[in-house]
């Protein structure tokens, strides 16, 4: 067994950083917990209220089913920022706590896209059922035809009832070939022909407001190296003669300074702040406890890689 964790191998500003990521984190989950669309001076009331308009026998609540699918987006946000908290306090987690950055930012992104404060409720349904039309095309790819015929029967079914959902409610469709896989669908209304935007737009979108889309690329990227262990990722870290264990010799031991660390929490937490501000709005939360939560912490963290 390797040694008890030391301050040298854990150090205090590591576990001060866990403890603010999981401060953030739970403070999420509390609001997406109580949210609802009882606002009546909210987006998500007034939206949900035209239910009826796009209910059918094909999909009893469109309008509903897209509003949680946003709120999923923050959910599986602030699970990763839980598992990243974990794993800044572990003694010699190092890669995969990476590799949890870019489902956060991508997550948010979702969010983001879904929440969108200026497309009508026609465009965020077209946005929101894309997705769920892209959904089923993974399940598809993932699905064995001839192994699982009804396994595939029933995610193929659903993909032909949104689509006429859709097509019942005037939208329009597009179909494309791609390299592997089933054909791509998604639904287009007017001059709004796009297919849903790739991880990496969601990333680049969520941060944009911070800089030109840059910042969101980038951390998909190098985010990227890990999840994939491509060859380059390993280059960005020295052998960390601390974190070395006799006892466990093969296990990871490479270098993480302070200001890398928050280097890539606020890019992550700013993508989270980003998206939640954007849900509290429509759900009409008082973010008055996230505000003065969030934002000292930010500040703080700012300060650090400034001083």
């Amino acid at each position: 067994m390797a040694a008890n964790r030391t301050e040298e191998r854990v150090p205090p500003v590591f576990v001060q950083l866990a403890r603010e990521v999981r401060l953030i984190a739970r403070l999420l989950n509390d609001y997406l917990r109580e949210t609802d669309v009882n606002n009546p001076l909210s987006p998500a009331a007034t939206e949900h209220a035209r239910e009826a308009d796009f209910a059918d026998a094909r999909i009893a609540d469109p309008v509903l089913h897209i509003l949680v699918r946003a709120q999923h987006g923050l959910i599986a946000a602030a699970d990763h920022m839980l598992g990243l908290a974990a794993c800044i306090e572990a003694e010699d987690v190092v890669l995969a706590l990476i590799s949890l950055l870019r489902p956060i930012v991508t997550a948010a992104g979702t969010s983001y896209h879904l929440l969108a404060p200026d497309i009508s409720l026609r465009e965020r349904l077209r946005r929101g059922w894309n997705i769920e039309l892209d959904s089923l095309r993974e399940q598809l790819n993932s699905t064995d035809k001839q192994q699982l015929p009804k396994a595939y029967e029933h995610v193929a079914l659903a993909r032909d009832r949104y689509l006429a959902w859709g097509s019942a409610h005037g939208f329009e469709r597009q179909t494309r070939n791609e390299r592997f896989g089933e054909k791509r669908y998604w639904l287009t209304d007017g001059k709004a022909t796009q297919p849903p935007p790739s991880d990496m737009k969601l990333a680049e979108a969520v941060l944009a407001a911070f800089g030109d889309g840059s910042m969101g690329r980038t951390v998909y990227r190098f985010t990227s190296s890990f999840i994939h262990t491509q060859a380059h990722a390993f280059t960005m870290f020295l052998p960390a003669g601390l974190q070395y264990d006799p006892q466990t010799p093969n296990a990871v031991s490479l270098g993480l300074a302070p200001q890398d660390l928050v280097t890539w929490l606020m890019v992550a937490t700013m993508a989270v702040d980003t998206a939640a501000a954007r849900c509290g709005r429509y759900f009409g939360w008082d973010l008055t406890l996230w505000i003065t939560t969030t934002r000292p912490i930010l500040t703080r963290w700012s300060a650090e890689l400034r001083g």
